[in-house]
């Protein structure tokens, strides 16, 4: 199958994009936990404008836009107690849009209500451990669809960072509790600020998922 005659492939990479969150665009997401457990999330969505325009062409305009907006955030945040939408905005550059949107939660129920069911918190006194599970049922494609995401998912990346009061530390392994293997991620293991970033192809290496251990 020629790329130029898949136009299906691409209906259904966008699709797989709303409903995954990992091809043809970037994410990244920044919390900030205080001591008492409230704290801020932030998301930023960058995507592509060839995708974007994708939900304009004849007969596709029930498809879900990419990524969600206000009023779908503001759908979910009111049904989580404990979180609000402190902000949120959509910036268009040359190649991409871009939406952020800044969450602020007042207990760790909140946070966890909101990653559900990919994370879990365990606390002893100030100190603590948050749990994200990533990337633990990616779907398998054949070679055409794989070099059509290739070309969609050129140069976004997907990140998470973490920070609180006291130092943290960030620990990487698979499902299976291994170290991680791909030598494609950019990683800040300690500090004030822990930090990883992967590229958005690279995420398809992931067969034994990524487990997130923050600790601080």
């Amino acid at each position: 199958m020629k790329l130029k005659n898949c136009r299906f492939l691409i209906l259904a990479t966008a699709v797989f994009a709303v409903l995954n969150f990992n091809s043809c665009i970037g994410l990244s997401m920044d919390i900030q936990m205080n001591r008492d457990g409230s704290g801020k999330l932030t998301l930023e969505y960058r995507l592509s404008r060839l995708l974007e325009n994708l939900g304009k062409l004849d007969g596709n305009e029930l498809m879900p836009s990419v990524p969600v907006g206000r009023a779908d955030f503001e759908r979910t945040i009111d049904r989580i107690p404990g979180m609000k939408i402190s902000s949120f905005s959509v910036k268009d550059e040359t190649k991409d849009t871009v939406y952020k949107a800044v969450l602020d939660f007042d207990n760790e129920k909140a946070l966890l209500q909101f990653l559900n069911p990919y994370a879990s918190i365990t606390r002893q006194g100030q100190s603590g451990t948050l749990k994200i599970i990533l990337f633990d049922q990616l779907p398998s494609y054949d070679q055409d669809m794989m070099e059509l995401i290739a070309i969609l998912s050129n140069d976004y990346d997907f990140s998470v960072s973490f920070s609180a009061p006291s130092n943290s530390t960030l620990t990487l392994n698979d499902a299976k509790g291994n170290s991680l293997k791909s030598q494609n991620v950019k990683l800040v293991p300690s500090g004030r600020k822990v930090s990883f970033s992967i590229g958005i192809m690279d995420t398809f290496e992931l067969k034994d998922g990524l487990n997130l251990i923050f600790n601080w």
